[in-house]
């Protein structure tokens, strides 16, 4: 484990059962109340702005952090796995066993930007879990809709083309996130995963969800996450005049979501 220069911060890779590692970030300070799992964006990393703020507000809220890359992201040893949505889930659930297998006595919390907290969505009603709580900024919950279209772009088909005839292609959400390699294999994953009909936050104990998302989103579609929330219940916070990446009001999402983790009621 590597402890980073002028920081509380470390970085850590764990060993997943297939073989392939998790590389995260992690920060946990004394007298810790309990540790957030945080799950970044498609074609993000965990060097993003978000888990920067994170790492700067959850620590002098006493809360803990470890924040992932997800299978094919990032520049170190999770890059080196293709990804796929049971890949994602495998990542936090070994995450979540090192933090159980060492810091017991603490709960553990959710937060996934974008498209990691589709997959926070998908884990918590798919796979036995210890969080009870789960924060979704920007989340991509309608996330098969941003690759499965009836009537593709000229760009977007000429990617189903490469998908056909090389058997991958790589795509990125802009051009400041490094691109994600994407293969048959995920488009189907994205097919049998759409988390408005296979979110089932009870199904393994009572998940508590909040949300937060920008009313200027060209990402995911704000109209979409408010009927996600409609339809089960969830409190959602919506910020004017903000895009996908919420930027100028990061520090108030967090704190959305601390003060979401700290509630006992």
């Amino acid at each position: 484990m590597e402890r980073l220069q002028g920081n509380c911060m470390e970085k850590l890779v764990l060993k997943k059962r297939s073989g392939y590692s998790v590389s995260c970030i992690k920060e946990i300070p004394d007298n810790c109340k309990g540790i957030v799992i945080a799950v970044h964006g498609f074609s993000s990393s965990k060097e993003c702005g978000t888990y920067q703020v994170l790492l700067r507000m959850l620590p002098a809220a006493d809360l803990g952090m470890i924040g992932i890359d997800l299978p094919g992201h990032g520049k170190e040893e999770a890059y080196d796995e293709t990804l796929r949505i049971e890949a994602c889930k495998d990542s936090i659930s070994v995450v979540e066993e090192y933090i159980i297998a060492d810091y017991p006595s603490l709960p553990i919390y959710y937060f996934g930007s974008s498209y990691g907290a589709y997959v926070i969505g998908l884990y918590i009603s798919t796979r036995g879990h210890a969080g009870r709580k789960a924060f979704f900024r920007s989340g991509a919950v309608n996330m098969p809709d941003l690759f499965i279209k009836e009537d593709p772009s000229a760009e977007e088909q000429e990617k189903l083309n490469q998908l056909a005839t090389k058997g991958c292609f790589y795509h990125s959400l802009d051009d400041a996130h490094q691109p994600v390699k994407i293969t048959q294999g995920f488009y189907d994953d994205l097919a049998g995963n759409n988390l408005f009909e296979v979110f089932d936050p009870g199904r393994f104990g009572d998940n508590k969800i909040s949300m937060a998302h920008g009313l200027e989103d060209v990402v995911i579609d704000p109209q979409k996450a408010r009927a996600f929330a409609e339809k089960y219940g969830i409190m959602i916070h919506f910020f004017e005049h903000q895009g996908h990446s919420l930027e100028s009001v990061a520090d108030k999402v967090v704190d959305l979501a601390i003060k979401f983790f700290l509630d006992k009621s």
